[in-house]
This record gives structure tokens, C-alpha cells and sequence, in this order.
């Protein structure tokens, strides 16, 4: 996927309600390369919709050994916001490289955080 793409990808995942078919597509389209073979592409999107463990699997094995963090509240509220953050290590905030999404679903965030991740390592972050 392109940059921009990429933006578009990330600001669908932040706007959106739930994961649909599209957005599994998608996403699992912008993980292809980082997958290698683990996983085909048509599996990772059924683990996509298949929530938040599939989502976690998936980016599990995209990107193996890279901490994971969500913030928010669960919250049975409309506007309930999930944050997620992808970084290399789990150490202090040093990291160039840091992918961030904010959404409305656990899986949502993760795949905004992803594209975020990878539009910073177009421009040139790592």
C-alpha cells in the first residue's frame, strides 16, 4: 500500500463502528508483506473479524515481539475510544518508530496503529 492508502486506511479504521468484510480486506491487504507466509491473506482476514484475539494473532504474527499496549475504558456508552500503541520495545518512549490509533473497537485501533506505524516508516522513521 501507498501512503496514501495508508491515511485512508487509518482514517477509516478511527471512524468506523466495527470491522466489516472492507475493512478486513483491506487490512489484511496492508499486512501482506510483513506476513511472509504465516499466514495467508485470506486467514488473516477471517482472524480479523473474528475480533479482537484474531486481530492480536494477526499482528502477533506481522510483527512478533513488538509490545502492544490499549487504553481506554470499557464503557457500554456510544463514544467509548480505545487507544492503541505499537512500538519495537517496551522500554522508555525513545522509539522512533511508534504506531498509534485511536477507535471505537480494540481491533480498530490496532490496524489504525499499524497504518500509522507504516506511514511513519515511508517517511522515513525507523
Amino acid at each position: 500500500m501507498n501512503e496514501a492508502e495508508l491515511k485512508a486506511l487509518h482514517e477509516r479504521c478511527e471512524a468506523a463502528e466495527a470491522m466489516d468484510d472492507t475493512l478486513a480486506d483491506a487490512a489484511a491487504r496492508m499486512l501482506e508483506d510483513r506476513l511472509d507466509g504465516k499466514l495467508t491473506a485470506r486467514d488473516a482476514k477471517a482472524a480479523l473479524l473474528a475480533g479482537t484475539d484474531g486481530a492480536v494473532t494477526v499482528i502477533g504474527h506481522a510483527y512478533p515481539g513488538w509490545a502492544l499496549s490499549f487504553d481506554g475504558h470499557a464503557s457500554k456508552a456510544p463514544n467509548t475510544v480505545w487507544r492503541c500503541t505499537l512500538k519495537e520495545t517496551r522500554g522508555p518512549d525513545d522509539d522512533q518508530l511508534v504506531g498509534i490509533g485511536n477507535a471505537k473497537a480494540m481491533p480498530l485501533a490496532l490496524l489504525a496503529a499499524v497504518a500509522h506505524l507504516k506511514m511513519m516508516h515511508m517517511a522515513g522513521y525507523r
